[in-house]
């Protein structure tokens, strides 16, 4: 190991490996400390944990498919059509909203949904999270996108390409790495959030971050809480291997 690396190593010893050593502890172990798997048998147990779950994948699928509606338009025009100067007006136009506090943004757009008669409830949780996730989903795509030589769609209009064929052809396959990191870091994280459907969610908003919170900060059951995030933990690793492969396959 090299020295310049020892300060990553002891980052990533401190706020990653020892909370996860922490968290797979308590979840292998009852109150007194002894070894057992009944945290684990309490989840498969109990239908209302695995729905959640199941809840919870629903939610961060359709942010994932918002997102990406949303985003992809606007960065095929962001990186292909718009001239230099509109390019970095519309990108600090997109970004700076964001460099507010993630509280004030969520109690802002709470107040915006009012506003607009949509009360807490399903959809203004979906509307608050594809809202908060914009940005993950916009950058990937857009920095894909802006790696597309513009030679290529002069040369395919030249040959007689429509601009449906263009985007099909020769746009999408570039935009294709920037989609899989978006859908990734969207999928993680509307998955995991529970803030937003705190304040937005109401009685819809019982996501399994909002499960993890109340088991183990508002009803000390650590043991369980952390069989749950774990579990969390391995089903998001498999989705992301899932796509991965596939994402390499298609690209083959």
């Amino acid at each position: 190991m090299r020295p310049a690396e020892l300060p990553f190593l002891l980052f990533l010893l401190a706020f990653f490996y020892a909370p996860f050593a922490l968290l797979l502890y308590y979840s292998f172990t009852d109150r007194g400390g002894s070894f057992t798997l009944e945290n684990y048998v309490e989840i498969f147990l109990n239908p209302s944990y695995l729905n959640t779950i199941a809840y919870s994948l629903l939610i961060s699928l359709l942010v994932v498919i918002a997102t990406l509606s949303i985003t992809l338009p606007i960065s095929l025009y962001v990186a292909i059509f718009a001239s230099n100067l509109e390019r970095a007006v519309l990108l600090v136009a997109f970004i700076t909203p964001f460099w507010i506090d993630f509280l004030i943004r969520a109690w802002a757009m709470k107040n915006v949904l009012y506003s607009l008669g949509i009360r807490e409830g399903f959809l203004a949780m979906i509307l608050g999270l594809v809202y908060d996730l914009l940005p993950y989903m916009f950058l990937p795509t857009y920095l894909a996108l802006s790696r597309v030589p513009l030679s290529m769609i002069s040369a395919a209009r030249v040959l007689g390409a429509d601009w449906f064929t263009i985007i099909t052809q020769v746009l999408l396959p570039y935009a294709l790495p920037g989609i899989f990191v978006g859908s990734v870091l969207v999928g993680l994280l509307a998955f995991a959030e529970f803030i937003i459907p705190s304040l937005l969610g109401g009685t819809s908003g019982l996501t399994v971050g909002a499960l993890v919170y109340t088991l183990i900060l508002k009803g000390d059951q650590w043991g369980v809480g952390a069989a749950i995030s774990l579990l969390v933990t391995g089903i998001t690793l498999l989705i992301v291997l899932s796509l991965s492969w596939r994402f390499r396959g298609a690209s083959s």
